[in-house]
């Protein structure tokens, strides 16, 4: 493997960490008990944020300027359809995260009962999503980045 691959795999694996770690810091926000709605969602908004911003920076990586997503392209061409399925997603994903966001931003005005289904459907497809593109950059380089978790 190229030294110029592994070191931008590398960072492809401390980007994918660190929105693994935020994700869990969210995941604790759901599961705990929400006996004080104001303080539970403060800190669900807080940890969404920063999912979000571990997302855009997962994007960055991945799409940017020889990005990962090139370098797969142009790699190995049987991967097309799949990288163009995970590209597609982050949008998708991004305005899941933005509305969740949104939905969080004034307590007064948010369906308490609502947000953990909301905060739910995120993580599943945020796993969802690093899963297969775990799949896809182990299926191109024979590189692991590291599970769901």
């Amino acid at each position: 493997m190229d030294a110029d691959i592994a070191e931008y795999l590398k960072q492809v694996k401390l980007k994918r960490s660190e929105l693994g770690e935020s994700m869990a810091a969210l995941q604790g926000v759901l599961d705990e008990s929400g006996d004080d709605e104001a303080h539970w969602l403060n800190r669900a908004r807080d940890a969404a944020t920063q999912v979000r911003h571990d997302l855009g920076q997962h994007i960055a990586v991945t799409e940017g300027p020889g990005g990962l997503y090139q370098g797969v392209r142009e790699e190995a061409a049987r991967l097309a359809r799949p990288l163009r399925t995970l590209q597609g997603e982050h949008p998708e994903l991004v305005a899941i995260a933005d509305d969740l966001i949104e939905l969080l931003r004034e307590p007064g005005a948010v369906d308490v009962a609502a947000a953990p289904r909301h905060i739910a459907e995120l993580l599943r497809r945020l796993a969802h999503h690093r899963q297969r593109g775990g799949d896809l950059i182990f299926e191109a380089y024979q590189v692991d980045v590291g599970g769901t978790g």
